[in-house]
């Protein structure tokens, strides 16, 4: 919205100036922020999409809200059908010695605030959102997986390039002439 002077003055008196005035700095700090940047919470916007363009929408679990799935809380739960105080009279009352006991299998998917509500998610200050080693270190053993698939990869590759080829046989120099001495 633009502010004007009031009506009443007709001439740029010193208050008609001043909101002028206050309203060029108003502007000069908006272009500020627009050539800069607005200020980023997350490195990858709070969505793990990489370059796939509009992810497909699922619901939460718990509330039922609309969240795209690059930005759900995702989770495998795995549970026990037969608690443990019932277990053990399962087991003696089975006919089969190893039986393997039922287990409820379930993949919930969360929004952020659900997440953060039911703490399967906590919240991280500045400082400790931007160092990745506590996330690295629970996927440990799959950032495992891929490099050794990269260098297995590689490897394959390196085979191909270094393969033995046939090198051309070097030609024979020609026989020195004799020069006549004077």
């Amino acid at each position: 919205m633009i502010r004007r002077p009031p009506r009443s003055t007709q001439s740029r008196s010193s208050a008609a100036s001043d909101v002028y005035k206050r309203q060029v700095s108003t502007q000069s700090t908006w272009d500020l922020l627009i050539t800069k940047g607005m200020p980023k919470k997350r490195r990858n916007n709070g969505r793990s999409k990489k370059n796939t363009g509009r992810s497909r929408p699922l619901q939460c679990s718990h509330c039922k809200r609309v969240v795209s799935k690059d930005k759900a809380v995702k989770r495998y739960q795995v549970k026990n059908m037969i608690d443990m105080s019932a277990r053990k009279d399962f087991q003696d009352a089975s006919v089969y010695e190893e039986y393997m006991l039922p287990k409820f299998y379930m993949k919930t998917q969360y929004c952020i605030s659900c997440a953060i509500h039911s703490k399967t998610v906590r919240v991280r200050s500045v400082d400790r959102r931007k160092k990745r080693k506590e996330h690295m270190e629970r996927f440990s053993g799959r950032e495992k997986q891929f490099k050794d698939r990269r260098r297995n990869v590689e490897k394959k590759k390196e085979a191909v390039r270094v393969a033995p080829r046939e090198e051309p046989k070097p030609e024979p120099a020609p026989a020195a002439e004799a020069v006549p001495s004077v």
